[in-house]
């Protein structure tokens, strides 16, 4: 077996050189990762010197890169003869394919950037996966480069620890990592799951429920599980479990379910209105002139729905999922809110704010 580094026959043709623009190599090598994850029997360096329009010295240089990105050292690619002395075609390994994911320096250290989202899994197996992948991922982005353009971002500046994407504060559920990893392989394999429903001191203590879990959700630092109870069959009878809810959780090792075709867990997910059943009911929400611009400049929901008065005011019309979350939604724009409808949630407001008004003489 040959080795990439070894010459083949140069690519007939212009010498092409670099062309002009940012990032070029990366989109280069992006290019030939493509065009090897396309082709299982694998292409000659000709072929995609021809193709990716590059001469055959990068094409070889690209090939190198690529598979020096294999764990201990084994490489990713592999070379097949064509014919007897003929020139070889590259692929990747059998067993690489569907594995091998090549990053950018940009594209790792945006990963890394939402490395606190897992902090709500800590004491589960699930939160040591995420954190061994995103420490190999720290690798990528802190490894050392040859100088090659002024558009590659070095790994040399802590960028890991400057760009942040930053979650609300997270539940903790370290005492509960059986339970987390039980829950994410019936999710993952579409197990039945059985649990015994969290019931309050003194109370008896609950039988097990039966339970397909068809999502599980991390809203603001909280699991939530959507699924049905075994037997249920309309997806209006989808619920929304929050984890502290469950206790005791067991997945089969042998009965499985069959995910809804309509299921789609988006249509539970309500931003800053938490995760629930999606509701016909909506509220509306009238806010000062001097807080427009921000209102305007925000997405709540996809299905919020904005008019502007001739003074600047603005109202917003937002599904009503959870009356708990629209009140708190209210409450946090302080006096520059109020809630115009529907008449209960304007009597629960005001009823809040009232006894907090009491409470300051």
């Amino acid at each position: 077996m040959r080795t990439i580094a070894s010459r083949s026959a140069k690519a007939r043709g212009p010498k092409l050189g670099r062309p002009a623009g940012s990032f070029t190599q990366n989109r280069r090598f992006e290019s030939l990762r493509r065009a090897l994850e396309k082709a299982p029997a694998g292409l000659t360096i000709e072929e995609l010197a021809v193709s990716l329009k590059m001469t055959a010295r990068s094409v070889r240089r690209y090939l190198r890169e690529f598979d020096n990105k294999g764990e201990d050292g084994a490489g990713l690619l592999e070379s097949v003869e064509t014919r007897k002395g003929g020139p070889l075609r590259w692929r990747i390994k059998p067993g690489e394919r569907g594995r091998a994911v090549s990053l950018r320096r940009a594209q790792a250290y945006a990963v890394l950037a939402t490395r606190r989202v897992f902090d709500v899994l800590r004491g589960s197996a699930l939160y040591d996966e995420a954190d061994l992948a995103l420490a190999q991922i720290a690798k990528v982005a802190q490894t050392p480069f040859r100088a090659s353009g002024k558009a590659e971002i070095s790994g040399e500046q802590h960028l890991e620890d400057r760009f942040l994407f930053v979650q609300p504060p997270a539940r903790s559920y370290a005492a509960r990592g059986e339970d987390l990893d039980e829950l994410f392989r019936a999710v993952a394999d579409l197990r039945v799951l059985r649990f015994r429903p969290r019931v309050r001191p003194g109370e008896p203590r609950a039988e097990r429920v039966p339970f397909h879990p068809y999502a599980m959700v991390v809203h603001q630092g909280a699991i939530h599980v959507l699924g049905a109870r075994a037997g249920a069959k309309a997806s209006a009878e989808v619920d929304v479990l929050p984890l502290e809810s469950m206790t005791d959780i067991r997945t089969s090792e042998t009965e499985h379910f069959d995910l809804p075709p309509a299921f789609d867990a988006a249509l539970f997910v309500h931003g800053d209105f938490g995760v629930a059943r999606p509701a016909r009911a909506r509220f509306i929400v009238e806010f000062e002139a001097r807080v427009a611009d921000e209102v305007k400049a925000k997405r709540f929901h996809p299905q919020q729905r904005i008019a502007t008065a001739p003074d600047g005011r603005v109202r917003v019309s937002l599904p009503l999922v959870d009356p708990r979350a629209a009140i708190a939604f209210v409450l946090s724009w302080g006096d520059a809110a109020r809630v115009v409808e529907p008449p209960d949630l304007v009597n629960d407001v005001g009823s809040i704010l009232s006894r907090a008004a009491s409470r300051y003489p």
